[in-house]
């Protein structure tokens, strides 16, 4: 075979060699164009999915007052109020954020008290515990711990709240929340339960939190 045909044959062997090249890149680019089109539908749809879940979920407002007594001894009885926005299918509270703030306001100008890490509070009036002529308050915070609850009692002193006991609390039917406070010789007491530890008869033990 002469030279000049070993060089036509050469580079008709080189321009196909190059023209298969260019093919598979083509071919490689549109793939990737490809794969990466159908992520980004999938990105998108998951998001359109979870903001219409968003828009969807049942979210009810509450509002609760409780009726407090004297807290702060000016003859009037006072009450507390809260409000919040729950989500009735998973029963967190909702607040556009991870840690909600629940705020008890007071009628008159009585401070507020906040809560974070709670599902929900009941407040109830208690007598006059540390001799200050007003009544003081017994606040249930519900836990992320199925029934057990964060149990405060609370004075308002010169002007501010006070947290003078705490423990934690079994509540799974309305008669728990009763029974919380007793006076034992001149001494008042917070009961509580021990949720690491239970009686013969399979019940909570007790805990008493002198006041």
């Amino acid at each position: 075979m002469s030279k000049k045909l070993q060089f036509i044959f050469g580079g008709i062997i080189m321009l196909s060699i190059l023209l298969g090249l260019s093919i598979k890149k083509v071919f490689n680019e549109d793939n990737k164009s490809y794969h990466f089109e159908k992520k980004e539908s999938k990105k998108n749809i998951s998001k359109a999915v979870k903001t219409k879940e968003c828009v969807n979920a049942k979210i009810e407002t509450e509002n609760k007052k409780f009726f407090i007594g004297d807290v702060n001894n000016d003859k009037i009885n006072d009450t507390a109020f809260v409000s919040l926005k729950r989500n009735l299918e998973t029963g967190e509270i909702e607040c556009g954020g991870k840690n909600c703030v629940i705020n008890i306001t007071f009628s008159k100008n009585i401070p507020e008290i906040s809560f974070d890490q709670s599902l929900g509070l009941v407040i109830m009036k208690t007598e006059n515990l540390n001799n200050d002529k007003g009544n003081e308050m017994i606040i249930f915070s519900r836990t992320s711990e199925g029934w057990w609850n964060n149990i405060y009692v609370w004075t308002f002193k010169n002007g501010k709240w006070e947290e003078i006991a705490r423990t934690k609390g079994f509540i799974s039917e309305n008669k728990d929340f009763e029974n919380r406070i007793i006076k034992e010789k001149k001494h008042f007491y917070l009961i509580g339960e021990n949720q690491w530890k239970e009686n013969k008869n399979g019940e909570f033990e007790k805990v008493k939190i002198r006041i």
